[in-house]
Order: structure tokens, then sequence, then C-alpha cells
């Protein structure tokens, strides 16, 4: 997209700005400002980046000394209007005063135009030869390209950049651009004295427009996306959209930016070489593609990571809403089920009264009837949402998460760590039903929560249970190829992916299966998830095996957290039994499974069990179903994989009891509970069965109250380490349930 690139200038200084819509930009600074402003046009028109990159050398000092003429508070403005108004309307922006929104009539057509472009007027000022663009060429474009507010860009020298890489920088500017660029100064009786239309915008229409982007992260295509989904189609008409995000934007309601973040830096061995490296606005990620681009008239990069979700060019416009304010004490909502505890009770320890007369933490927690483990980690998990709200000692400005692999994952860290807090619960331990409470609390005091998952059906499933559970509350889902991808809500419940769209729109992030993928090790999803944290808000991590680097933090009391060691059932976890087994390719090899083997699989069957075979690689389900019913023919099974397209449909059969056996690979080692199952895991000293794996495939088996005692064998030639660390983490959980009085054995 290409924009205007103008100055504002009064008496107390200018400012830098870019258009997408010129007349909204005249009317705002002359009509509702006054006579003292004045305007610098740079012409021709420019891509966004290559807008913001000029914005930045424009801005220096240097710049402001060599060429005054640029700067109207230096030297007032020569120009004068043309005689005898030949051309009245060439302040005009055409397409902005086709429609009057304030009466709802038509008036004259007139052209279709994006952008104002005037013809050519006297005193039009070229750079000249001792010319600015020489000077631009000399001063780096490859400096950061910052978010666009509402104020002046910083100021400060630019580094210089060697002559072959210019068209290398943030983003380049082709040179017959530079030697073409001209600058026209306008001030209040010129605008005047051609008698423009102002632009009248409705009042209604704006607040419906910064509402729908309060929060998000949003291309241009997307916005057009939103505003067709939000009843808003009107404003597509003659692309008055632009004009409102342009008035959006004077208005600081909304961040105009570019797609791609650039940064100079020397690497070994050429120290005294400055290298230009990119970076995703919206993903953070550095994995880039240059190819020719139009607006550029350049070779421009792209973002690859995150180009299934619109694509990311250094040129490409980035929209973000601000978020409003969190609700002052006098708006907050009271949960109809809270009673007021007596003034006389004495709150118990890390529950206290959040006002005067407001509820105790403890009234969170009654209306959800968790057992006494859950009830515990809810009411740490309140106390510490209690103590970083914001506004309190605690709560920092800056979204920041504990890196779930223990690295810089190509991203930088901005300021402070946001307060994070960690619920390590065991697999069946009802984690869905443990954040109720906190939902509950961050609803009463009018804030908006987003629950975020790796996986669209985890998605799937949590909406019914949230909406059952806050019967009147908006909740929102969105994943790709959701219905409400352009809606909001009080919860929003999200996959990790959807989190790009979003920026500093959630005051409580709840990110479950933190350890599962795609999200571990995934930096541009943990960016994602910084990204949608407001400042001062507050993550809530839940995992039934966090990653190493979590548990270090935990560990050394870096990370606040609380372990639930208990499924809701108060049933010790079942403790998995190695089973000598050789690998699983001779087994299928010879025909024949091994004797010890078949007789605990033909104990599983007699016991009225289904069973979940696991193996670690897809070409091993087909041959081993094959072999399976080759012994039980009179056993339903079945075999499914990541490349199944009936994956769906074996689950919902196995979970109906029309399977007895299913076949797997690890793509079912989380969010399938079956009531009565046996968990055998084959090869179980493969290298591609790490710690966490093998208690996520045990956890399938004893999660129904009925059946708490279902078996798990661990079948493999060797003990690897990762099969000692899960049963020792299974039988460290069971004894510290049993320590605290969870166990009813």
């Amino acid at each position: 997209m290409k924009v205007q690139v103008y100055a504002a200038a009064d008496d107390n200084g200018w400012q830098w700005h870019i258009s997408l819509a010129m007349a909204v930009d005249f009317t705002y600074w002359f009509e509702r400002l006054g006579r003292p402003v004045r305007i610098v046009l740079l012409e021709p028109l420019v891509s966004v980046g290559q807008a913001l990159a000029l914005i930045d050398v424009l801005s220096s000092p240097s710049c402001k000394k060599r060429f005054p003429h640029v700067f109207p508070e230096m030297q007032p403005s020569v120009y004068t209007p043309p005689s005898s108004r030949e051309d009245p309307d060439w302040l005009k922006t055409d397409f902005l005063i086709t429609r009057s929104y304030s009466t709802g009539k038509r008036s004259t057509p007139e052209t279709n135009s994006d952008f104002f472009n005037p013809p050519n007027v006297i005193h039009s000022t070229p750079f000249s030869s001792e010319s600015l663009n020489d000077y631009l060429q000399a001063e780096t474009l490859a400096s950061s390209t910052a978010v666009l507010n509402h104020s002046p860009p910083p100021d400060g020298r630019k580094s210089t950049l060697p002559p072959e890489e210019l068209m290398r920088t943030s983003p380049p500017i082709p040179s017959e651009t530079l030697q073409s660029l001209t600058s026209r100064s306008i001030d209040y009786d010129n605008w005047l004295a051609c008698g423009p239309s102002a632009f009248r915008d409705n009042s209604t229409t704006y607040d419906r427009l910064i509402e729908a982007l309060n929060g998000r992260s949003l291309l241009s295509e997307e916005v057009i996306r939103l505003l067709e989904a939000s009843g808003m189609a009107e404003l597509l008409e003659n692309g008055v959209w632009k004009a409102y995000i342009q008035l959006a934007y004077l208005n600081g309601d909304i961040t105009l930016t570019n797609g791609l973040q650039s940064n100079q830096m020397r690497k070994f061995p050429a120290f005294w070489r400055r290298q230009t490296t990119y970076s995703c606005k919206r993903c953070g990620s550095g994995k880039l593609h240059f190819t020719p681009c139009y607006h550029c008239g350049t070779d421009c990069p792209y973002c690859e990571e995150c180009l299934t979700m619109g694509r990311v060019r250094s040129c490409t416009l980035l929209i973000e809403g601000a978020k409003g304010s969190c609700k002052g004490e006098e708006d907050v909502y009271r949960w109809p089920d809270i009673k007021e505890s007596p003034r006389g009770n004495r709150c118990p320890k890390n529950s206290t009264r959040e006002s005067e007369n407001g509820p105790t933490l403890e009234a969170y927690l009654h209306p959800w009837g968790l057992s006494p483990a859950q009830t515990a980690a809810s009411k740490e998990a309140l106390a510490f949402l209690s103590s970083t709200s914001p506004g309190s000692k605690d709560a920092l400005g800056k979204a920041g998460l504990p890196r779930s692999d223990g690295g810089s994952g190509g991203i930088a860290h901005s300021g402070k760590t946001a307060p994070s807090f960690l619920i390590w619960a065991v697999t069946g331990a009802g984690k869905t039903e443990m954040i109720f409470p906190l939902l509950q609390y961050e609803l009463a005091h009018g804030r908006k929560i987003a629950i975020a998952t790796p996986r669209r059906d985890v998605v799937l499933e949590l909406q019914p249970r949230l909406m059952r559970a806050f019967e009147g509350r908006s909740i929102v889902t969105l994943y790709g190829g959701g219905s409400q991808t352009w809606e909001s809500g009080d919860i929003t419940i999200a996959t990790t992916h959807q989190l790009m769209r979003f920026a500093q729109a959630f005051d409580a992030v709840i990110i479950d299966e933190i350890d599962a993928f795609p999200y571990l090790n995934s930096a541009a999803l943990e960016f994602a998830a910084r990204k949608a944290l407001a400042p001062g808000g507050r993550y809530v991590l839940l995992s039934a095996t966090p990653p190493r680097a979590l548990q270090r933090e935990a560990a050394s009391g870096r990370l606040p957290h609380v372990t639930v060691p208990v499924r809701f059932h108060r049933h010790p976890l079942p403790v998995p039994k190695r089973v000598p087994a050789p690998p699983l390719r001779r087994i299928l090899r010879s025909g024949a499974l091994p004797k010890t083997l078949r007789a605990h699989l033909e104990g599983s069957l007699e016991r009225g069990a289904q069973l979940f075979v696991f193996v670690p690689e897809i070409k091993l389900v087909e041959p081993l179903v094959g072999l399976l019913q080759g012994l039980w023919p009179g056993k339903v099974i079945a075999g499914t994989s990541s490349k199944d397209h009936e994956r769906s449909v074996k689950v919902t059969d196995f979970r109906g009891k029309v399977t007895d056996i299913l076949v797997t690979t690890t793509i079912l080692e989380r969010g399938v509970t079956v009531p009565k199952t046996d968990v055998f895991i084959l090869d179980a000293d493969s290298s591609l069965f790490n710690e966490a794996a093998l208690v996520q495939m045990a956890g399938r088996a004893g999660r129904s109250k009925d059946d708490p005692r279902g078996l798990v064998f661990f079948a493999g030639l060797e003990n690897t380490v990762s099969q000692t660390g899960a049963i020792r983490q299974i039988k460290k959980m069971n004894r510290t349930a049993r320590r605290r009085g969870y166990l009813l054995d």
C-alpha cells in the first residue's frame, strides 16, 4: 500500500505523519486545530515501509539543519493558491465527499481517487542538487521502523550504510523515487481559499469501528473482512474505510505501522559492516523471503512463518487498535452467586478482601464444587491474580512469558516479564474446572480473558463447557476456518495461532497445554502470546508435563506455581509396568507377538477394557493393525495417525465403544478420554518418545472414577532415561497426593 508523507507544523514544532486519505488530515489540522497549522507534503507517494524509513531520516536534527525549506517553522510558506480559482476542487480527496455521513445524502459524484493528488501548483519545491536525495542515500534508511504513534518519532542521527547495502535497507527506496521527491507547503489560508469540503464522519460509525478494532492487530485486507463481518460494509464503498482509519490514527485510537521490523547489527567477522536483519511484527519470526514488490518497486521481504494467515511484507500496512482501559470499581460486575462474607470472618491464608465491602477470594470457589486438590490450586491462582491485578504494586507494564525452551528463540525480550503462574496438574486432574473461579474473578472485574491452546479440538471441546458455566456471557471461539474470526467477547477461546491477530487485547491469557505441539519451542507463537497481553496483564500456564525450563524456574522460586498431584476422583495415578519386548519391526517381520506382551493384551481384553496401543511411527500403524486382527478376529481393531483423513470418525467410534483396540501415534496422546482403557506403548525405548510424551500417553488410563486403576505397559528392549523419568514423575505425584491427604485410599 502507498501512502502520503507529510509534516504538520505550528508554533510549537512539527510532526511527521503518513496518510491514507489527506482530506481527513487537512480537516483534522486546519478545521479542528485552527489557523496556525501548516502542512508540508512530500511527493510522490511511497509504500508504508518506505514512508516510515523516510520519516526516521527526516526527523533527525542533521536533516533539519541542512534542509530548512522542508521544515515550515524555519521558513514560512511561500505558496499561493491558483489565480482565479481555476481549479477550486484540487484540495479535495474526491471519494471522501461522495456521501455525507451526518445527513445520509449523496453529493455530486466525483472521480474515485484514494489519495490526495492535486495538479502541479505554483512554488512546488523540488529538492535541489545539493539534494535531499543525496542526503537520504548518505543516511541509513535501514533504521528500525518503529510503530508510528500520534507523536513525533525519536530524534537521533542514523549511521551510514555502504552503498552496496542500500538495496537491502528497511525497505529500500528506488533512486528514481528519491531523485523525484518534491515538497509542497500549504497553510490554512491556502486551504480555505480553495473551498474544500471537510470530511464529515459519523460518530456512531466511528465508535463501532474503534470497538471492532479494539485490541486487534490486522492487515488492511483483514480490516476489510472485519468491516464486512461487523455490518459496516458501507465503509468499503469508494474506499471510505481508509478515511475512518486515518481519523482514528490522528485521534490516537489506533496505531499504523508496517509489517516488518528491521535492525542493524554487526556480525563476525566483518564487524566494520552493519548488516540488516528483519523480523515480522506480527509473529516475531526472522524467516523471510525476498521477492519483487509492486508497491516498493524493489525486492521486498515477506514473512514465511505466518504466511497462512496473510502475507506480511515490509510495505504491508499493519493496523493495531488500542485497548480500552479496565473498568473502574463503580463499573465492577458482581457475580450473582457471590455473597459477601460477614465482616467478622477472618480470611484464610492467601485469601484477602478485594475491597472494604467486596467478597473474599473464597467466594469465587464455592459455586463450582471442586475437589480439595482443585480448590487448593484455584485458591493459589486466585491469590496470584489478586496480588498482580492492574494497579497493584506487583503489576508490570510490559508483556513477557517465561521461555518454555529456556532460550531466546530468536526473539529479544522487551522489558520485564509479565507475572506468570503455573498450574502443574496431572493428566485428568480437571484443569478446565480449576480455571472457572479464575474466569469468574476476572469477569467480575470487567476484564477480558483469552484461553489459548495449541489444538483446535480443545477449542471446540471447551466452548460448550464454558457456555454452560458462564451463561449470559459472550464467548467467542477462534480457530482456522471458524465462523467467529472477527467477533469479540468477554471470553475468547482461541488456538495459539489466532493470537497473532491481537495486540495488547487481554488482561489475562490462560495458555493450556503449554508443552504441546505446535506451541512448544515455537518462537512465533510465544511472540504472539506476549503481544496479545495488555500492559498490567497476567499469564496462567496449564500443563501436566511442563518443559524442563519451566520446571527449573518453578523449583527455584522464580515462577509462582501450584502442583495438583491427584485426579478429581482422588485415586492414585496408574504406575507403568515395563514389559521386555523386541523392537516392533522385528515383531512385525516374525508375525507373532511375544508371549508376555500377548498375555497382558489378552488380560486387558478379558477384563472388558478398551486398548490404546501407541507406536512411534506412522508406517508401523497399519502392519500392527493387520497382526492384531489376525490374533483377535472377533474384535474391532482400527489404526489412525495424523495422515488419516478419517481420524475423527475412528476416535468417535473408540469413544463410543465401537472399537476395542485403537493403534495410533502420539497424535492421540492428549485430549481423548475413554472411561475404561488400558495403555500399551510399544517401542517405549524409542528416541521419539520423550518423558513428557510417555507421561501423557500413560495418562489415558485410569481417568474415570468407574475404572481408576487402569493399566499402563511400557514394552521395549531397553529401559531408557525417558521411561525411568516418566515412572519417577508419576510415583512422585502419587506420594505428594498421599502426603497431602488427597487420596481416598
